[in-house]
Protein backbone atom coordinates (compact mmCIF):
# COMPACT_ATOMS: atom_id res chain seq x y z
CA UNK A 1 0.00 0.00 0.00
CA UNK A 2 2.70 2.82 1.10
CA UNK A 3 4.83 1.62 -1.99
CA UNK A 4 1.93 2.28 -4.46
CA UNK A 5 1.07 5.91 -2.34
CA UNK A 6 4.64 6.51 -3.29
CA UNK A 7 4.82 5.67 -7.08
CA UNK A 8 1.94 7.68 -7.18
CA UNK A 9 3.87 10.48 -5.14
CA UNK A 10 6.66 10.70 -7.00
CA UNK A 11 4.49 10.75 -10.43
CA UNK A 12 2.45 13.75 -8.98
CA UNK A 13 6.03 15.48 -8.56
CA UNK A 14 6.83 15.00 -12.40
CA UNK A 15 3.84 16.16 -13.92
CA UNK A 16 4.33 19.21 -11.81
CA UNK A 17 8.17 19.54 -12.66
CA UNK A 18 7.36 19.76 -16.42
CA UNK A 19 4.21 21.71 -15.60
CA UNK A 20 7.09 24.64 -14.67
CA UNK A 21 9.25 23.81 -17.02
CA UNK A 22 6.36 24.28 -19.75
CA UNK A 23 5.70 27.73 -17.94
CA UNK A 24 9.32 29.12 -18.54
CA UNK A 25 9.21 28.20 -21.95
CA UNK A 26 6.40 30.73 -22.65
CA UNK A 27 6.11 34.52 -23.10
CA UNK A 28 7.94 35.40 -20.41
CA UNK A 29 10.74 33.58 -22.26
CA UNK A 30 10.75 36.03 -25.63
CA UNK A 31 11.13 39.01 -23.74
CA UNK A 32 14.66 38.37 -22.93
CA UNK A 33 15.25 37.75 -26.86
CA UNK A 34 16.71 40.23 -28.87
CA UNK A 35 15.52 39.96 -33.12
CA UNK A 36 17.35 41.40 -35.44
CA UNK A 37 15.65 41.72 -38.75
CA UNK A 38 15.85 44.23 -41.85
CA UNK A 39 14.42 47.66 -41.62
CA UNK A 40 11.60 48.07 -43.30
CA UNK A 41 11.89 49.99 -46.42
CA UNK A 42 10.77 53.81 -46.17
CA UNK A 43 10.82 56.31 -49.71
CA UNK A 44 12.93 59.40 -49.58
CA UNK A 45 11.53 62.27 -48.25
CA UNK A 46 10.06 64.38 -50.77
CA UNK A 47 12.23 67.68 -51.56
CA UNK A 48 10.52 70.64 -52.62
CA UNK A 49 12.69 72.97 -54.81
CA UNK A 50 12.39 76.19 -54.74
CA UNK A 51 12.78 79.01 -57.40
CA UNK A 52 16.30 80.65 -57.40
CA UNK A 53 16.82 83.89 -56.11
CA UNK A 54 19.80 84.14 -57.58
CA UNK A 55 20.17 87.94 -59.18
CA UNK A 56 20.84 88.25 -62.84
CA UNK A 57 24.53 90.00 -63.17
CA UNK A 58 23.62 90.43 -66.88
CA UNK A 59 23.31 94.14 -67.65
CA UNK A 60 20.23 95.65 -69.35
CA UNK A 61 20.96 96.96 -72.87
CA UNK A 62 20.00 100.39 -73.49
CA UNK A 63 18.00 101.69 -76.97
CA UNK A 64 20.96 104.61 -78.38
CA UNK A 65 21.59 106.70 -81.42
CA UNK A 66 24.27 108.70 -82.84
CA UNK A 67 27.11 108.43 -84.21
CA UNK A 68 30.08 106.49 -82.24
CA UNK A 69 33.60 107.29 -83.53
CA UNK A 70 36.82 104.86 -83.02
CA UNK A 71 39.84 106.72 -81.38
CA UNK A 72 42.16 103.88 -80.83
CA UNK A 73 45.12 104.59 -83.40
CA UNK A 74 45.27 100.65 -83.49
CA UNK A 75 41.62 100.45 -84.26
CA UNK A 76 39.06 98.31 -82.60
CA UNK A 77 37.94 94.90 -83.24
CA UNK A 78 34.28 94.40 -83.96
CA UNK A 79 32.41 91.08 -82.07
CA UNK A 80 29.59 88.91 -82.25
CA UNK A 81 28.84 89.96 -78.67
CA UNK A 82 29.43 92.31 -75.75
CA UNK A 83 32.52 90.70 -74.37
CA UNK A 84 36.54 90.11 -75.54
CA UNK A 85 35.21 87.07 -75.39
CA UNK A 86 32.83 86.91 -78.65
CA UNK A 87 34.15 85.98 -81.55
CA UNK A 88 35.73 88.97 -84.01
CA UNK A 89 33.43 89.73 -87.27
CA UNK A 90 35.69 92.58 -88.44
CA UNK A 91 37.41 95.63 -87.38
CA UNK A 92 37.11 99.03 -87.42
CA UNK A 93 40.34 101.66 -87.84
CA UNK A 94 41.26 104.67 -86.19
CA UNK A 95 38.28 107.52 -87.10
CA UNK A 96 35.91 105.65 -88.31
CA UNK A 97 31.99 106.40 -87.20
CA UNK A 98 29.73 103.96 -86.54
CA UNK A 99 25.63 103.95 -86.11
CA UNK A 100 24.95 103.50 -82.79
CA UNK A 101 22.26 101.25 -81.50
CA UNK A 102 22.56 99.89 -78.13
CA UNK A 103 24.56 100.13 -75.18
CA UNK A 104 25.43 97.86 -72.36
CA UNK A 105 27.88 98.69 -69.20
CA UNK A 106 28.58 94.41 -68.99
CA UNK A 107 32.30 94.01 -69.25
CA UNK A 108 33.31 97.14 -69.10
CA UNK A 109 30.94 98.61 -71.22
CA UNK A 110 29.94 98.15 -75.18
CA UNK A 111 28.45 99.62 -78.26
CA UNK A 112 26.19 97.59 -80.41
CA UNK A 113 26.97 99.77 -84.10
CA UNK A 114 25.63 99.39 -87.16
CA UNK A 115 28.24 99.65 -90.24
CA UNK A 116 27.14 99.82 -93.93
CA UNK A 117 27.55 96.19 -94.42
CA UNK A 118 27.79 94.84 -90.69
CA UNK A 119 26.48 94.93 -87.34
CA UNK A 120 28.55 94.10 -84.18
CA UNK A 121 29.97 94.90 -80.72
CA UNK A 122 32.88 97.73 -80.16
CA UNK A 123 34.63 98.51 -76.81
CA UNK A 124 32.83 101.87 -75.03
CA UNK A 125 36.14 102.21 -73.43
CA UNK A 126 36.46 106.12 -73.50
CA UNK A 127 39.87 104.71 -74.40
CA UNK A 128 38.84 103.47 -77.32
CA UNK A 129 35.77 105.01 -78.55
CA UNK A 130 33.76 107.84 -77.85
CA UNK A 131 30.30 109.27 -78.66
CA UNK A 132 30.21 111.58 -81.53
CA UNK A 133 31.94 112.44 -84.71
CA UNK A 134 35.88 113.74 -85.49
CA UNK A 135 37.77 115.13 -88.01
CA UNK A 136 41.06 113.78 -88.40
CA UNK A 137 44.49 115.82 -88.33
CA UNK A 138 48.14 114.18 -89.71
CA UNK A 139 51.57 115.69 -90.29
CA UNK A 140 54.81 113.76 -90.24
CA UNK A 141 54.74 114.74 -86.11
CA UNK A 142 51.75 113.53 -84.91
CA UNK A 143 48.25 112.30 -86.09
CA UNK A 144 45.02 113.12 -84.05
CA UNK A 145 41.38 113.09 -84.14
CA UNK A 146 39.52 116.30 -82.75
CA UNK A 147 35.65 117.37 -82.71
CA UNK A 148 33.74 117.68 -85.89
CA UNK A 149 33.10 121.74 -85.50
CA UNK A 150 36.38 122.62 -83.77
CA UNK A 151 38.89 124.43 -86.51
CA UNK A 152 42.66 124.13 -86.52
CA UNK A 153 45.75 126.26 -87.36
CA UNK A 154 49.30 126.17 -86.95
CA UNK A 155 52.00 123.88 -87.24
CA UNK A 156 53.55 121.31 -85.22
CA UNK A 157 56.93 122.80 -84.23
CA UNK A 158 55.34 125.88 -82.83
CA UNK A 159 51.97 124.74 -82.18
CA UNK A 160 48.58 123.24 -83.78
CA UNK A 161 46.03 124.90 -82.17
CA UNK A 162 42.69 123.18 -82.02
CA UNK A 163 39.76 125.43 -81.21
CA UNK A 164 36.03 125.11 -80.10
CA UNK A 165 33.01 126.92 -81.48
CA UNK A 166 33.45 128.61 -78.31
CA UNK A 167 36.36 130.88 -78.26
CA UNK A 168 37.93 130.27 -74.90
CA UNK A 169 38.06 126.86 -75.42
CA UNK A 170 41.33 125.26 -77.54
CA UNK A 171 44.06 122.62 -77.39
CA UNK A 172 47.24 123.16 -78.30
CA UNK A 173 49.79 120.15 -79.50
CA UNK A 174 53.37 120.89 -79.65
CA UNK A 175 56.86 118.97 -80.47
CA UNK A 176 60.08 120.03 -78.95
CA UNK A 177 63.69 118.22 -79.28
CA UNK A 178 62.91 117.52 -75.13
CA UNK A 179 60.94 117.72 -72.33
CA UNK A 180 62.35 121.23 -71.21
CA UNK A 181 61.96 122.81 -74.41
CA UNK A 182 57.43 122.07 -74.24
CA UNK A 183 55.57 125.21 -73.04
CA UNK A 184 53.95 124.41 -69.35
CA UNK A 185 50.41 123.63 -69.49
CA UNK A 186 49.90 125.93 -66.25
CA UNK A 187 51.03 129.60 -67.09
CA UNK A 188 49.26 132.90 -65.59
CA UNK A 189 49.23 133.96 -62.00
CA UNK A 190 46.35 131.75 -59.95
CA UNK A 191 46.94 128.73 -61.20
CA UNK A 192 47.23 125.80 -58.75
CA UNK A 193 47.30 122.18 -59.48
CA UNK A 194 44.04 119.68 -58.98
CA UNK A 195 44.74 116.56 -59.70
CA UNK A 196 47.84 114.02 -61.34
CA UNK A 197 47.73 110.72 -63.19
CA UNK A 198 49.73 108.48 -64.88
CA UNK A 199 48.28 108.81 -68.53
CA UNK A 200 49.16 105.92 -71.20
CA UNK A 201 48.99 107.88 -75.10
CA UNK A 202 49.77 105.35 -77.72
CA UNK A 203 52.45 103.34 -76.19
CA UNK A 204 54.39 106.40 -74.25
CA UNK A 205 53.81 106.98 -70.42
CA UNK A 206 53.06 110.89 -69.01
CA UNK A 207 51.72 112.58 -66.28
CA UNK A 208 48.30 113.65 -67.31
CA UNK A 209 47.87 116.91 -65.09
CA UNK A 210 44.61 119.43 -64.52
CA UNK A 211 44.61 122.68 -62.86
CA UNK A 212 42.20 124.73 -61.69
CA UNK A 213 42.65 129.24 -62.08
CA UNK A 214 41.40 132.38 -59.99
CA UNK A 215 39.43 133.15 -63.31
CA UNK A 216 36.14 131.91 -63.31
CA UNK A 217 35.03 129.34 -65.65
CA UNK A 218 39.20 128.61 -66.72
CA UNK A 219 40.66 125.35 -66.38
CA UNK A 220 44.16 123.69 -67.54
CA UNK A 221 44.90 120.96 -68.71
CA UNK A 222 47.84 118.73 -69.68
CA UNK A 223 50.81 115.89 -70.38
CA UNK A 224 54.24 115.77 -71.63
CA UNK A 225 55.25 112.56 -73.52
CA UNK A 226 59.24 112.13 -73.99
CA UNK A 227 58.53 110.17 -77.51
CA UNK A 228 62.84 109.14 -78.00
CA UNK A 229 65.88 110.98 -76.97
CA UNK A 230 65.38 113.83 -79.27
CA UNK A 231 62.07 114.17 -79.59
CA UNK A 232 58.75 114.93 -77.26
CA UNK A 233 55.15 115.86 -77.69
CA UNK A 234 53.10 118.09 -75.57
CA UNK A 235 49.24 118.87 -75.39
CA UNK A 236 48.13 121.49 -73.24
CA UNK A 237 44.45 122.45 -73.10
CA UNK A 238 42.01 125.68 -71.88
CA UNK A 239 38.82 124.84 -71.16
CA UNK A 240 35.04 126.32 -69.34
CA UNK A 241 33.46 123.51 -67.53
CA UNK A 242 35.21 120.35 -65.99
CA UNK A 243 32.57 118.64 -68.03
CA UNK A 244 34.83 119.43 -70.89
CA UNK A 245 37.51 117.49 -69.70
CA UNK A 246 36.09 114.47 -71.81
CA UNK A 247 36.94 116.23 -74.52
CA UNK A 248 40.64 116.82 -73.90
CA UNK A 249 40.79 113.30 -73.26
CA UNK A 250 39.10 112.31 -76.07
CA UNK A 251 42.57 114.21 -78.07
CA UNK A 252 44.83 112.24 -75.83
CA UNK A 253 43.14 109.31 -76.33
CA UNK A 254 43.65 109.49 -80.29
CA UNK A 255 47.31 110.49 -80.63
CA UNK A 256 49.68 108.80 -82.71
CA UNK A 257 53.44 109.46 -83.14
CA UNK A 258 55.62 108.40 -86.28
CA UNK A 259 57.92 106.35 -83.39
CA UNK A 260 58.81 102.98 -82.60
CA UNK A 261 57.61 103.53 -79.14
CA UNK A 262 53.82 104.61 -80.45
CA UNK A 263 51.67 101.23 -81.15
CA UNK A 264 49.68 102.86 -82.98
CA UNK A 265 48.56 102.43 -86.75
CA UNK A 266 45.58 102.61 -89.01
CA UNK A 267 44.67 98.94 -89.25
CA UNK A 268 43.00 97.12 -92.40
CA UNK A 269 39.18 98.54 -91.83
CA UNK A 270 36.56 94.99 -93.15
CA UNK A 271 34.00 96.88 -91.65
CA UNK A 272 32.18 99.15 -93.93
CA UNK A 273 32.26 102.99 -92.10
CA UNK A 274 31.60 106.62 -92.64
CA UNK A 275 35.61 107.89 -92.40
CA UNK A 276 36.22 111.48 -90.14
CA UNK A 277 37.23 114.08 -92.50
CA UNK A 278 40.69 114.82 -92.93
CA UNK A 279 43.22 117.33 -92.64
CA UNK A 280 46.59 116.66 -93.94
CA UNK A 281 49.61 118.13 -93.79
CA UNK A 282 51.79 115.03 -94.84
CA UNK A 283 51.44 111.12 -94.07
CA UNK A 284 52.37 110.24 -91.28
CA UNK A 285 54.22 106.38 -90.90
CA UNK A 286 52.16 103.80 -88.77
CA UNK A 287 51.83 100.45 -88.10
CA UNK A 288 49.33 98.21 -87.60
CA UNK A 289 49.39 96.02 -84.11
CA UNK A 290 46.50 93.72 -82.83
CA UNK A 291 43.26 95.51 -81.49
CA UNK A 292 41.34 95.68 -78.33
Amino acid sequence: MHKVLGHRLALLAAVAVVAVLAASCGSSGHGTTTTTSAPAATSRPTTTTRPSTTTSTTAALTTAHGPVTVLSPIGLHVRTGPSRSAKVIGSAGQGAVLQLLAYTSQHGGWYKVLGTTLTGWISADPAYSTRGQFSSFSSPAFGVLYPQGWTQAGRPRTGVTFRSPSPTEKVIIQTAPSLAKLPAAAQGAGVSQSSSRIFVACGVTGYFVTYTTSTPHRYLAGIALLLDAHHALGLRATYTSPSQLRTVLDFVNSLSFPFAVCIGGAPTTTVAHTKASTTTTAAASKTAPKKH
